[in-house]
């Protein structure tokens, strides 16, 4: 079962470097993102999702310097050394001169070696690391769409003969279309089911967890109490941090937006002061981080049904959040999902960042106001300067049922199984 990882590096940019960095990233995007000549990422078959985002130099919550900075992020398949190596080999050269232009990046004649360790070393582990489309591979994701449309595209061609035939017919005739096709002999086998000791490693930390928590229930209650208590006193004394959000900003963040079945977001935001906020932001971004995948499953990011990827990053000696994320459909309802679906749970996560709508108690209010939710999100949305999709033309809902289509080439089935299989098709 293939496992995933997010590859997050944010380094300072070198002063005076901006505009040529920014130049060079434009480039990746002009001469097209997947067969360009600097980051050629389509050529890098690890890579779900990448992004290289530039963060303008700024102020954080207290009124100190915040350097820019340079942010490149991969959703790739595990391990992390295989993935690197790859990116090295396929585009070393270009990712030389792009963080050449970064601090503490060596100088010099391009160096495989010093960039592979520059990219290990730096490395920075998300908070939160939420996956939608666990367990399956770039290469399993494409195969599994072809194998959907030639499916797809036999049945068109063969109607007629197949109209007036039982669904357990139907059935056999296109099993035996796939294994009569030499591009399909991957799919005369199953995928691996994840074995006994996977599923009890992975359903026993979690037992094990809830099992010490409700043991300790009763030491619990009376802390949780005092520290609402003290969350309350905070939020009644924070003073409303304004969101001046632009038409002429969100148009350029919307026009961003060229992909019919995908998209991204960007988010960046200055946290809230203080040691209190800070210890109980990042209690709940890891407590959910080891949640997420026994909870959060199959694209449903606290009932968001079309998350593929989404992290969140500490930054900046804990003084920011960097949120990204990796969707079907468009910004605007992916943002109303957040209000209408997980309004409470997202508050949890985002209600420590500066300027979010009031709350009380972390799940009351927050996103409930819908306008000045979205002025929030708009207002902290980010452009993303490179963004790059390995499988651009499905969305989550498309791959667990192309997964369903494949699981249905194997084993037996009733009359009313084939008809139910037949239908996702």
């Amino acid at each position: 079962m293939t496992q995933h990882g997010a590859y997050s590096i944010i380094v300072n940019i070198r002063e005076g470097m901006q505009q040529q960095l920014n130049d060079l990233l434009q480039q990746i995007v002009d001469d097209d993102v997947e067969t360009n000549t600097i980051v050629p990422f389509k050529k890098i078959t690890t890579i779900h999702f990448a992004r290289f985002v530039m963060l303008d130099k700024g102020n954080d919550a207290e009124g100190r310097s915040v350097p820019a900075r340079l942010a490149f992020t991969t959703n790739f398949d595990m391990p992390l050394n295989n993935h690197l190596k790859q990116m090295v080999d396929v585009a070393g050269p270009g990712l030389w001169r792009i963080f050449a232009m970064c601090e503490g990046f060596p100088q010099g004649d391009y160096n495989p070696e010093l960039l592979e360790t520059f990219l290990a070393t730096n490395n920075k582990k998300s908070e939160t690391f939420y996956v939608g489309v666990g367990y399956r591979s770039v290469q399993q994701i494409r195969n599994e769409n072809i194998l959907r449309n030639s499916i797809n595209d036999y049945i068109d061609s063969n109607r007629g003969a197949l109209l007036n035939q039982s669904a357990i017919a139907c059935r056999k005739q296109i099993i035996d279309f796939v294994n009569a096709n030499p591009e399909m002999q991957w799919a005369k086998t199953p995928e691996p089911a994840a074995s006994f000791i996977w599923n009890l490693m992975f359903w026993g930390k979690l037992i094990v967890v809830l099992l010490l928590f409700i043991i300790l229930i009763p030491l619990i209650i009376p802390f949780v109490i005092i520290w609402m208590l003290i969350m309350l006193f905070h939020e009644i004394n924070e003073k409303q941090v304004p969101n001046p959000v632009t038409k002429d900003h969100i148009r350029v963040l919307v026009n961003k937006e060229t992909q019919l079945v995908q998209a991204q977001f960007s988010a960046l935001g200055n946290l809230k002061p203080g040691t209190f906020r800070h210890v109980t932001m990042m209690f709940l971004l890891r407590t959910t981080d080891f949640l997420a995948p026994h909870l959060f499953s199959k694209g449903k990011l606290s009932g968001i049904p079309t998350v593929h990827f989404a992290r969140w990053l500490v930054i900046n000696e804990g003084r920011q959040m960097l949120f990204l994320s990796n969707y079907d459909g468009n910004s605007e309802n992916y943002l109303r999902d957040f209000i209408h679906i997980a309004a409470k749970q997202l508050t949890l996560m985002f209600c420590h960042a500066e300027g979010y709508p009031k709350t009380r108690l972390m799940v009351f209010g927050g996103a409930k106001d819908a306008e000045g939710f979205m002025a929030w999100a708009r207002y902290r949305q980010v452009i993303t300067n490179v963004w790059y999709s390995a499988n651009k033309q499905v969305s989550v809902k498309n791959i667990y049922n192309n997964g369903k289509i494949r699981n249905g080439l194997y084993g037996s089935m009733t009359e009313a199984e084939a008809q139910k299989w037949l239908s996702i098709i």
